[in-house]
């Protein structure tokens, strides 16, 4: 008998609109990519559970800038209005991409020399304020990792075949609690696919935060992962170290996982007239996860 199907989806960094909100731009977006490249699947998708481990209501707690969620969502609608125009897989390329207005790889080469200068923890400070408030506050943390705990528990212990999809910081809060369902919780089986999005986790000074992380051997990693897949764009300075598959190669060597697999893509969201190569929008959309998820959905 088939197992049911499961997504269960981690946003990223930054003040967000709603919750459902949210979710709603996330599976249009998925759908979009579908509707492209393989409508025949689109049936199979309508029929999954999903849903958003949502936390961007606690980082407004310690962000006090200004925030209009009403111009921000119309701006990712239009964001992904404009991504639904390009209606063939080839048209994600760099030729494309080099046309964006506002291009820029500043930021990337910023993080960059910063990791190679030894300045990883000031970089990720100015970069991922969100994620340094994670390490920091304890109740933000456990908060967040619940929600996500309960709801793996949950779907392991039933035998759903779950996709984990997380984007920027999602991606270490999806670890974390990975490693903690599996080495302090003893909850057994395994999520099918994981994808991460415009990811952190090739970065050391992240990498050295992260749970298990002071441990040695199977106990350093998470151990219930069937298939591990990263993407990251071009000039995305969140995932400025584009692999994760080198980093985290004692996963393959320990045969704790079953594949880890590294894709470098061209992101070509705009939004506010400028390039976002960080964009999830343009993430769910692009080729290379619409065949992540077409292969998890008909395996």
């Amino acid at each position: 008998m088939a197992r049911s199907k499961r997504i269960i989806m981690l946003h990223g960094r930054g003040r967000k609109p709603g919750a459902d909100a949210l979710q709603h731009l996330w599976l249009q977006a998925l759908e979009a990519g579908l509707q492209r490249d393989q409508p025949e699947l689109l049936e199979t998708f309508r029929s999954v559970r999903c849903e958003m481990i949502y936390f961007a209501d606690a980082v407004q707690e310690f962000d006090r800038t200004s925030y209009d969620i009403e111009l921000d969502l119309a701006n990712r609608r239009q964001a992904l209005e404009r991504l639904q125009q390009l209606d063939k897989p080839r048209q994600f390329r760099r030729r494309n991409y080099e046309g964006l207005p506002g291009k820029s790889a500043v930021k990337e080469f910023v993080m960059d020399f910063s990791a190679v200068a030894g300045l990883g923890a000031a970089a990720v400070g100015r970069a991922l304020p969100e994620l340094k408030f994670y390490w920091r506050d304890q109740p933000f943390s456990r908060g967040v990792q619940q929600q996500l705990q309960h709801e793996l528990h949950n779907g392991l212990g039933e035998g759903q075949d779950i996709l984990l999809l997380s984007h920027c910081m999602g991606s270490v809060i999806a670890y974390d609690v990975l490693w903690q369902l599996g080495h302090q919780q003893g909850v057994e089986g395994r999520v099918s696919c994981w994808v991460t999005l415009g990811s952190p986790l090739g970065s050391r000074y992240v990498q050295s935060k992260l749970a298990g992380s002071g441990e040695a051997g199977p106990r350093r990693y998470p151990v219930n992962v069937i298939d591990w897949h990263n993407l990251a764009a071009e000039d995305d300075y969140v995932c400025h170290d584009k692999t994760v598959a080198d980093d985290f190669a004692g996963m393959l060597q320990q045969r704790l996982i079953g594949g880890i697999s590294d894709y470098t893509v061209y992101n070509l969201a705009v939004r506010y007239g400028r390039s976002n190569p960080h964009s999830s929008l343009g993430y769910l959309i692009h080729p290379r996860m619409t065949r992540c998820l077409a292969e998890w959905l008909q395996a």
